[in-house]
């Protein structure tokens, strides 16, 4: 075998290895969750409403849910399983020393594996929004389906490079470290109407959200929450932050000593 790898050969031999019933089956729950909450509050919400029910009215309060729903939790759950054991899996398999002894084997390991995680996760993101745009069946379907998977499609790709940074770094405790980033820094401090959350990943994604469904209302109420900035800061913003972290990941692995199994 050669000595030289690329990350399109990572991902294919990564697919064909987490093609089994455990992941399918993860994959699956990642799909079938934000479906059923959709369609049980759906259901709710028409029935207490009844003659009063207006589907035009419903695009705002559904959309945002399933905006928390699918590229603030399944995005991010997904990538919690899949991206930020990158690093901690090869050195409990004992498969670390193979990798260092290949040219550029570090890194592009990381890229291979990083890829693969968004792949994994975005798929079932983007089935769910699909599935329950269509549950949804208003006017603006269309647009909302467009939006949300756009961004699902962002919050893969940034949050991976959040996770698997996490993951070179705290090699030890990775799902810990991954767990509580996502609970007080995503989960609380972007909900923060301070300056201080503007530096997180969901406040761009919420900002991204108003702006593509152009929900002003929404905005005015809660700017701190939603952001007033044009889409074009939240995307150069969101892309400077994959880069960094990705860079960052790259560079912290290539100068990091991993223990093995046996030294660990």
């Amino acid at each position: 075998m050669s000595k030289w790898m690329l990350p399109i050969d990572v991902m294919g031999f990564e697919l064909r290895r987490s093609m089994t019933l455990g992941r399918l089956a993860i994959w699956g729950l990642l799909v079938a969750f934000p479906i059923a909450i959709m369609a049980t509050t759906l259901t709710i919400a028409k029935a207490a409403l009844r003659e009063n029910y207006s589907p035009s009215e419903i695009v705002e309060p559904f959309g945002i849910m399933l905006y928390f729903l699918v590229p603030e939790v399944t995005c991010l759950l997904g990538l919690l399983l899949w991206a930020t054991p990158a690093i901690s899996t090869e050195i409990e398999g004992q498969t670390w020393i193979y990798i260092v002894m290949r040219s550029f084997g570090r890194p592009v390991v990381l890229i291979g594996k990083y890829l693969i995680a968004v792949a994994w996760t975005l798929s079932a993101a983007l089935v769910a929004v699909g599935a329950c745009c269509a549950l949804l069946d208003v006017d603006d379907s269309f647009r909302l389906w467009w939006v949300l998977s756009s961004l699902a499609i962002l919050s893969c790709i940034t949050h991976a490079a959040l996770f698997v940074l996490i993951g070179v770094v705290f090699y030890r405790r990775t799902m810990v470290a991954a767990a509580l980033y996502t609970l007080v820094i995503e989960g609380v401090v972007s909900f923060i109407p301070a300056l201080v959350n503007q530096f997180t990943i969901n406040y761009r994604l919420r900002g991204l959200l108003a702006n593509g469904m152009g929900w002003e209302e929404v905005r005015s109420e809660a700017e701190m929450v939603f952001g007033s900035e044009p889409t074009s800061t939240h995307l150069v913003i969101l892309a400077l932050i994959t880069i960094g972290f990705l860079i960052a990941a790259i560079l912290r692995v290539e100068r990091t000593e991993y223990p093995t199994q046996q030294e660990a």
